[in-house]
């Protein structure tokens, strides 16, 4: 797995069919942060925002999209409160005259994880590290027969981060090609033999599939694991706003 460091962006950002841009922000913004941010927001999103029950839930969802708005204005050198999404059926954003660029997004906790590129799809997901007692369980219900065997055989303090590893993968991809968690965890197979693998083993069951594929777990910080799936190969560079 990897451990990025995140840079400063350069003032102009370019962005070239190999350029895979991952940023990562803190969500967890003092108050006179949230409001201009809150700003920039559609009335959809303050819809959304305003459902949360609890006001730390809601400064976290305007904290992420509001850096999102900021981001992908630097791409398109668009205001960012006249930067307008469209949804697939399925729930996948995208931009709405988008010069090309393709994004995805993902939050937990307190940081969220973005990606950029130009014109190939992209997915991303992020995971605090929770201690959770049924990961095996979890694991041995939604993913494949080898992962399930793989985790169930590892010792106590390896099971969960070994579950996320896999976890991140499997939405990442299913983020990049739209389908989402419908799609079927078990369809996508990882590779857990080891802490360092970068691969898909399968994908629906075709072994070649995994060549159009790039697939980047990521050590995003502290307790935090995620992962970076792209289409083709990537030149990935990674920034904090």
């Amino acid at each position: 797995m990897m451990n990025p460091i995140w840079q400063t962006p350069p003032q102009e950002l370019t962005l070239d069919f190999q350029d895979v841009h991952i940023w990562c922000a803190n969500l967890d913004l003092p108050q006179e942060q949230i409001l201009p941010l809150a700003k920039l927001l559609c009335e959809e999103e303050i819809n959304r925002a305003n459902r949360f029950q609890f006001e730390h839930h809601r400064h976290r969802f305007i904290a992420a999209r509001g850096t999102l708005r900021i981001i992908l204005g630097q791409y398109l050198n668009r205001v960012s409160d006249r930067i307008e999404f469209d949804y697939s059926p399925k729930g996948k954003p995208s931009i709405i005259a988008s010069q090309g660029i393709e994004f995805n997004m993902s939050h937990s906790e307190t940081l969220a994880l973005y990606g950029v590129t130009r014109n190939r799809p992209i997915g991303v997901d992020i995971e605090y590290l929770r201690p959770m007692k049924d990961a095996a369980q979890l694991a041995k219900r939604f993913f494949c027969q080898s992962e399930s065997e793989a985790i169930s055989g590892l010792p106590a303090g390896e099971i969960e981060k070994t579950f996320f590893r896999a976890w991140t993968a499997k939405e990442a991809f299913l983020k990049a090609t739209g389908e989402g968690i419908a799609g079927g965890l078990d369809q996508i197979e990882v590779d857990l033999s080891s802490q360092e693998s970068r691969q898909f083993l399968s994908i629906n069951g075709n072994a070649q599939e995994v060549e159009n594929w790039s697939l980047l777990p990521l050590v995003v910080a502290e307790n935090y694991l995620g992962a970076v799936v792209v289409k083709g190969p990537g030149l990935f560079r990674f920034f904090k706003p």
